[in-house]
């Protein structure tokens, strides 16, 4: 059965990306050289096809496989998502096995120096596409997803999943996910051939438990279904359900992480917690099946217009914890565009995506210390916003209080205030009752002290700006990711500064801050090079061991 899968794929490929996918490189005249080239990075391209939701022409523009590749046979950094795509391909026309070890060594290697922004050894493709890896890397919120894909058994021997997973340990410091995994194998590429069809509508059954029918102005399904049905539904079509949303899944954001947690410790409470899916179809027709308290829709064109990053979560849960998935529940609404005004469907999709929703941070308004703030603040000329408001403007003489916190926070000697700035800057405001915030503001911080910090602040970021201008690789991403532990060093050297109104605190600031930026910066390249070289920079800065040891080393 296996060599008819790897036939049937393999006929898919040349059709697709015959014309696509360039393998003029190929050292031999023989056809079926060639032809094994193109498949295998045709191969490539799908993978990225099917687990990316990309394009055939993207995919096919991704591919990097060749001479001095170090491994790496595609490369493609998704701006929407925030995912930096890295794939291996290896085609074997038996349908059996797997890449041999020394393969994925290499691919493990060949990511290694891409992490350490050693480019030399690549090929012309790879350095075509430094620009995008390197924004990739320098982008914290960016994901790096590894892809393994090879025509064999799912099951990876110990070899090649010890290497993966040295490097995923390596990498993924502090528990976070930075670098994540996954093969394509046979049986996912095979499964994929009738869903991935360009252009063909995904048409499907949906159960939908204790529903309720509206059929004026226009029909719609609303009840709760099983989070399997979407984890079902994820692992055939992946971003495809998405083609028509504001967005695709974005992967491990913050709040997509809280609902991983929800569904693997709380799955009875996902339901109550969680938003819910809006579904758009053609039409659908409930099929004639007796079910109590539930009804099987048969809808065509289905898509995902609301709830991407949920469809996805559970997806992605749902390969490490089925059972997790099959308890929870999911409300839903499932309307069908019949009859609807040709615009309904679009303002649907908008309507859905653009409700304003209360953040923690609007809760900072109920502290006094804040109120207390803003008249000694407007003492000094400066313009407090404690609320958002639509229209707010920050300039030279007006202040935000995300800047305040922040600048503040950063200017405390605990360093772990600092990074957690730079991990999760909410967390500063999650509670005005608890620390970290009531560290920041309290009786004792005075508007001359916050005023001060935000200054500061700003004049080094606006350093950062310019300069990173003109830097590449390791110096860049210090420069731009250790802008809060920089804000941090300069505070905590000048702590005189920020309260004391006999010093001259303007000339600082306009000659002696830029050269204390520049001697800082120095040492931070030079530690990170010696102690930290195999280490995202990004990651460095949002580590709470590595930037107290960066702290003792530039504070000594």
């Amino acid at each position: 059965m296996s060599e008819l899968q790897v036939r049937h794929i393999a006929s898919m490929l040349k059709k697709n990306y015959s014309d696509k996918i360039d393998v003029s490189d190929c050292l031999t005249t023989k056809i079926e050289d060639k032809e094994a080239l193109l498949l295998t990075r045709a191969y490539a391209a799908y993978s990225l096809q099917v687990i990316a939701g990309v394009s055939e022409d993207v995919a096919a523009n991704s591919i990097t496989d060749g001479a001095n590749d170090n491994g790496i046979d595609a490369v493609l950094f998704d701006r929407i998502t925030k995912i930096l795509w890295l794939v291996q391909s290896k085609w074997k026309r038996k349908g059996t096995g797997e890449p041999e070890s020394g393969d994925t060594l290499k691919f493990c290697s060949g990511i290694r120096k891409i992490i350490e922004n050693d480019f030399d050894s690549f090929n012309n493709k790879i350095k075509m596409k430094q620009d995008d890896i390197e924004d990739a890397l320098n982008d914290y919120t960016v994901k790096i997803h590894l892809i393994l894909a090879y025509t064999g058994d799912d099951k990876l021997s110990t070899h090649n999943s010890d290497a993966i997973n040295r490097l995923l340990k390596d990498i993924n410091e502090d528990s976070e996910e930075l670098i994540s995994f996954e093969t394509f194998t046979l049986s996912k590429a095979h499964k994929a051939l009738a869903g991935l069809s360009e252009g063909q509508p995904i048409n499907s059954e949906i159960t939908v438990e204790h529903f309720e029918k509206i059929d004026i102005p226009y029909k719609m399904i609303y009840g709760i279904v099983n989070g399997s049905v979407f984890a079902q539904l994820w692992d055939k079509y992946r971003n495809k359900l998405f083609n028509e949303n504001i967005r695709g899944f974005l992967g491990d954001s913050v709040v997509n992480e809280d609902m991983q947690n929800t569904i693997l410790q709380y799955p009875e409470n996902f339901l109550y917690y969680n938003n819910g899916i809006t579904l758009l179809c053609d039409s659908f027709v409930k099929k004639p099946l007796v079910q109590q308290n539930a009804g099987t829709f048969d809808a065509k064109n289905l898509k995902v217009v609301n709830g991407a990053q949920t469809v996805g979560t559970i997806g992605k849960v749902y390969n490490q914890s089925p059972d997790s998935v099959e308890k929870i529940w999911v409300s839903v609404k499932l309307i069908s565009l019949e009859n609807c005004p040709q615009e309904f469907g679009e303002n649907v999709t908008k309507k859905t995506n653009t409700q304003n929703r209360i953040e923690k941070r609007d809760f900072v308004s109920l502290d006094p210390l804040q109120d207390k703030l803003k008249t000694e603040l407007a003492i000094l000329g400066v313009d407090y916003h404690i609320k958002r408001y639509a229209g707010m403007n920050v300039n030279d003489t007006s202040c935000s209080v995300e800047d305040a916190i922040v600048a503040v926070g950063c200017s405390l000697s605990n360093i772990d205030i600092t990074v957690t700035a730079k991990r999760e800057v909410g967390l500063l405001w999650n509670d005005i009752n608890q620390e970290p915030y009531t560290l920041i503001i309290n009786e004792k911080l005075t508007a001359i002290k916050v005023w001060r910090c935000v200054k500061i602040m700003r004049k080094l970021n606006n350093y950062i700006k310019i300069t990173s201008k003109d830097k590449k690789g390791k110096e860049k991403q210090c420069l731009i990711h250790s802008n809060r532990f920089v804000l941090h060093i300069l505070l905590n050297k000048n702590a005189s500064l920020l309260d004391d109104e006999s010093i001259d605190f303007d000339s600082y600031l306009e000659s002696g801050v830029q050269q204390d930026i520049e001697t800082i910066e120095k040492k931070i390249v030079s530690a990170i090079e010696k102690k930290y070289k195999t280490s995202l920079v990004h990651q460095v800065f949002r580590n709470y061991t590595k930037c107290r040891d960066l702290q003792a080393l530039l504070l000594k």
